[in-house]
Order: C-alpha cells, then structure tokens, then sequence
C-alpha cells in the first residue's frame, strides 16, 4: 500500500506542498502521536534518495515550513529528526472521527488538515 500518492509519479516534480503532505502522511501512516519521532531512516535512506537535486532543496524548504508552523520540531542530532509536535498531531488526525481519548476542542476547524494548509 502506498502512503503516499505524490511518489507515484517519478517523473512530475514534486512542489513543496506535496513534500509537506508526503511528510504528515507519513506521520499519520505510523499513527504517530505528540513527541513521536519520523525515523532518520525513512527521511534520508528511502524518501530523500527519490528525489531530484532540485526537490531536495524543495524539501530543506518544505522542512522548515513545518517547522515554523509549529507542526513539527527538527531534534538535535547527526540526522534529520523530526518529531510532531500537538498541533501537528491534531492537524493530521483532524479529518476522522474522534479517536478514543482525543477530544474535539472548540477550536477543532482550525487544524482541520484538507490538504490546502501546506
């Protein structure tokens, strides 16, 4: 099964948007929760390694526009680690039903994750 529609097509380039929706996807595929880390070896070994040189700085891009969202935080160390912060978790878990201990706040719409936020 894959994860993720946009590496489905090598050919089309993949614009920084796709990349952000590449990485939360991943997140939600591993049913990551707050502090919950994306492996360096998915990030740098499988998913890095499909893109061209161009995507790549797409990416260092698309990386800190997550971070600067406040949907991931970047962890020290002598890889890329990401980790999803509570606002990104309630971001990707936003379009299903309430998950069990997952509340519903007022401000639910807010992280309502469509896709057009990245």
């Amino acid at each position: 099964m894959d994860f993720f529609p946009a590496m489905m097509e090598e050919s089309a380039m993949r614009d920084k948007k796709t990349i952000k929706r590449d990485i939360l996807g991943k997140f939600r595929a591993l049913h990551a929760e707050k502090n919950d880390w994306l492996t360096p070896h998915w990030l740098e070994l499988v998913y890095l390694k499909k893109l061209t040189a161009d995507e790549k700085k797409i990416f260092r891009k698309a990386v800190q526009e997550l971070i600067s969202l406040g949907l991931v935080e970047n962890v020290e160390g002598p890889s890329l680690n990401l980790r999803l912060t509570e606002k990104g978790e309630n971001l990707i878990y936003s379009s299903e039903p309430q998950k069990a201990g997952r509340e519903a706040g007022p401000n639910r719409a807010m992280f309502e994750f469509t896709g057009i936020e990245v």
